[in-house]
């Protein structure tokens, strides 16, 4: 059986170091926090940034979609005309 180890600190030292010790894991915490805020701004950031590239390339493909449809009505009367030549 293991022998216990008697306490060689009295209670008032005990209490401050634990004191201190949740002292800098509180100030661990908030910095932790700080940088996770600080990634959901460069996220929220970021994705604001690609919803504004998709809204354009969207544009984009509609654009080219009614140019495409210009050239084939254009590539019709094309066909209708050398038909009857």
């Amino acid at each position: 059986m293991a022998d216990i180890l008697p306490l060689t600190r009295a209670p008032q030292q005990r209490l401050d170091a634990a004191l201190r010790l949740l002292a800098v894991a509180q100030a661990d915490q908030r910095e932790a926090l700080n940088a996770f805020r600080e990634s959901l701004y460069e996220l929220r950031d970021s994705t604001g940034r690609l919803q504004a590239s998709v809204h354009g390339w969207q544009r984009q493909m509609a654009a080219t979609g009614r140019e495409l449809e210009g050239a084939r009505g254009t590539v019709a009367q094309l066909q209708a005309t050398a038909a009857r030549l």
